[in-house]
């Protein structure tokens, strides 16, 4: 039940650290303050489609509510496309820096 562990987890850290209130998560996907409790408690889980809108309204993909890595993800396609590129070189320059020292 590992899956389902980490999609409770989850689901109570992203809420939390964007500064969502249950009722506030459930209003969004048109389900009770006590089912978004529930799921958090790990008492039932969210239906497919729920876990899907989850995933938009926390700005991460499935996967990543229900098999978190210790990657970071940061979705920037809201960006254009030459601060999109601004954004890659600066991690292809931090990394550079970074191999230089190791």
């Amino acid at each position: 039940m590992t899956i389902l562990y980490n999609l409770c987890e989850r689901i109570a850290e992203i809420r939390s650290s964007i500064g969502m209130t249950q009722a506030q998560l459930g209003k969004k996907l048109g389900v009770t303050r006590s089912a978004v409790n529930s799921w958090e408690m790990g008492l039932s889980v969210p239906q497919l489609k729920h876990v899907i809108e989850m995933a938009r309204i926390f700005n991460t993909t499935v996967d990543s509510l229900v098999s978190p890595s210790k990657q970071l993800v940061i979705n920037i396609t809201d960006l254009a496309p030459r601060e999109q590129q601004v954004i890659l070189n600066m991690i292809i320059c931090l990394k550079e820096k970074r191999s230089m020292y190791e």
